[in-house]
């Protein structure tokens, strides 16, 4: 939002410089992204919070500024005067649920022509290009109140008429900058006898624009749904200023005082006559509310005392008339301002003009917290797999939660037994994954172009079930390799859970595929098996012993049983590995070591004599000479 410093000088008296104004601005809320000296002007640059639409107004940030300055805006009063004859009439048809307020006037015999200088210099100041007296008179008090306007060519308005509903979805709108859009379903727009003539609250119509030609109109101001115009505004892709205000909400008391500052500027700067009634349709009449609130509470909230009268000259400077009877103060909040609902609002509006810098400093105090709450998640079990594969020649990749039916069907897996999300943005994104593995192999195809070898791994979710109330969601750790060998990843991911404090073994959860080796785990379920803690044992004071034992035995006996076979023969073992293996020949490392005294060979010669009988007795195997 720009705003020019001459503009909000006819509203306001400002002590501040322009820096100052800025910064002070920007601490009470109004973020102020950019000052730009422009001649003998400077303009403002603001941020604008959704929650704040009436600043998208020069007297919405006169206010502010007023409330800084600790002063009071200064607003001019207008009347429309009455119809000499009412020679325009309308019919006008509503949906209260689409227009919360229609209000209206018909002004006749008006002359088409560039603004005043004037009007046209602060236009151009805040953005806007000129185009003739009654657009940019309907800009201009858009602008000045934050009400949006629009202006019809009464002549082309079939059968003078005009009716409010909501779009079929699909028909063909062409705008008054000559563009075409096909409507979505649910848009408000406005349709006279026989054609849509207006896309309310974002574009108006080319067939019923003003032009050269025009000579009467009839000037509107309406109060639009938020969540029509916002859906609308976001499905067509098409956003304007009236938009940008109606889809925050527009203030609802705020029409008819608006349509006299239009009307007033029309009859000056076109030389028409008023030649209808006001038209003004509304099922309640919009009036301010009123919130009260404990002084104590506001410094129990806020941790310090803001002295009383402190607190009523920010509230007087805010037009929020405060009264105080015994211990609670009421406001009377105005329509524009929406966003002050409970007395939480209030509080903060206090604060914030009383200044967050103003509070004092303090340490937090309190105790430490020793148990986490009840959803806290640790990342550091994670954390630590992830830069073990990362070690582990892998790189981690993040893909999509939603895959398409091809990618179930490639996996074999039937749509019937995934979960299909209601609106999915394309078929390529249609159902939520029960499985990374379409994504892997995806990214191990897109990445063969320019890399030869390849080692791709996620921890991320996956879902299990038919339907989303009955869903099963949990992580998974997923790689794919088309350099490494089923071995390679079976010793690193063993390597990787001893490290983490398990005995998970992976084997059955890797498979050979046709560009390499994929695996696939329950990384949830492996995590509960997990200790966050390791228990150090000192340095050994004595020497270890360490041979080497080769044995023949059936390739079918898995190496994993052969070594904790080994390991249960005596506590005195301490580590046992595959050093080397050639068919039914395998090779094993063993270390033996005491933790009080140096062993003998005696000792070892009876642990070894016991390691082979039972693996004779177990596995048949045979001790190689």
């Amino acid at each position: 939002m720009k705003a020019p410093l001459s503009w909000l000088k006819k509203y306001v008296d400002i002590t501040l410089s322009p820096k100052t104004l800025g910064e002070r601005l920007t601490e009470v809320g109004l973020g102020t992204e950019k000052i730009i000296k422009e001649g003998d002007d400077t303009i403002f640059e603001f941020e604008i919070t959704p929650n704040r639409p009436d600043l998208l107004s020069i007297i919405g940030i006169a206010r502010e500024i007023a409330a800084l300055e600790k002063t009071k805006i200064k607003l001019n009063e207008y009347t429309i005067p009455t119809p000499k004859k009412k020679s325009l009439s309308l019919k006008l048809k509503t949906d209260y649920a689409l227009f919360y307020r229609w209000t209206g006037i018909c002004i006749a015999n008006i002359i088409i022509k560039p603004s005043p200088k004037w009007l046209e210099e602060r236009l151009i100041k805040v953005g806007l290009r000129p185009i003739n007296n009654i657009i940019d008179i309907t800009n201009y008090v858009m602008f000045e109140l934050g009400i949006p306007f629009h202006a019809f060519d009464y002549d082309q308005i079939k059968g003078a008429e005009m009716t409010v509903l909501e779009a079929k979805g699909g028909e063909s709108f062409t705008t008054v900058d000559e563009k075409t859009y096909y409507l979505p379903k649910g848009a408000i727009i406005i349709k006279d006898k026989e054609r849509i003539i207006d896309l309310a609250g974002i574009k108006g119509g080319l067939n019923s624009g003003i032009t050269q030609n025009t000579k009467n109109i009839f000037l509107h101001a309406t109060v639009d749904d938020p969540i029509h115009i916002r859906k609308t505004s976001q499905a067509l892709a098409l956003r304007s200023d009236a938009s940008a205000i109606y889809e925050r909400g527009v203030d609802k008391d705020g029409t008819l005082k608006a349509l006299e500052r239009a009307a007033n500027l029309v009859l000056e700067l076109t030389g028409g006559e008023i030649a209808s009634e006001i038209y003004d349709l509304k099922t309640e009449d919009f009036k301010p509310w009123k919130i009260t609130l404990p002084i104590n509470k506001l410094s129990m909230i806020l941790g310090i005392k803001i002295p009383e009268k402190e607190i009523i000259d920010i509230l007087t400077y805010l037009n929020l008339s405060p009264k105080i009877t015994k211990w609670i103060i009421e406001v009377t909040i105005p329509t524009y301002r929406n966003d002050l609902k409970i007395q939480e609002d209030i509080i903060e509006e206090i604060a914030r003009l009383y200044g967050y810098n103003n509070f004092p400093k303090t340490m937090p105090i309190g105790e430490v917290p020793t148990k986490n709450p009840p959803y806290f998640k640790s990342y550091k079990l994670e954390e630590r797999a992830k830069q073990f594969l990362v070690a582990g020649g892998f790189s981690e990749v993040y893909t999509y939660s939603l895959i398409s039916e091809a990618d179930l069907n490639s996996l074999g897996i039937d749509s019937i037994n995934a979960i299909r999300v209601d609106n999915p943005v394309s078929r390529e994104y249609e159902y939520l994954r029960p499985t990374i593995k379409s994504n892997l192999i995806k990214a191990l195809y897109q990445n063969k172009a320019n890399f030869n070898e390849i080692n791709l791994f996620e921890i991320g979710k996956v879902y299990k079930g038919k339907t989303v109330d009955k869903a099963e969601e949990y992580y998974v750790l997923s790689g794919i390799s088309n350099n490494k060998t089923f071995y390679e990843v079976k010793g690193l991911l063993g390597r990787m859970f001893a490290d983490l404090g398990t005995d998970y073994d992976p084997t059955e959860n890797i498979e050979i595929i046709e560009d390499g080796v994929f695996f696939e785990i329950n990384f949830s379920a492996s995590l509960e098996k997990m200790q966050n803690k390791k228990v150090f044992s000192p340095i050994p004071k004595y020497p270890s012993i360490t041979e080497d034992v080769t044995i023949i035995v059936n390739q079918k006996v898995k190496i994993g049983d052969i070594i904790q076979e080994i390991k249960k023969q005596s506590p005195l073992i301490i580590d046992v590995s595959l050093l080397d293996q050639f068919e039914d020949s395998k090779t094993f490392h063993i270390i033996y070591q005491h933790k009080e005294k140096n062993l003998t060979d005696e000792e070892v010669a009876k642990i070894r004599e016991k390691i082979i009988k039972s693996l004779k007795e177990k596995f048949g195997v045979k001790l190689k000479e």
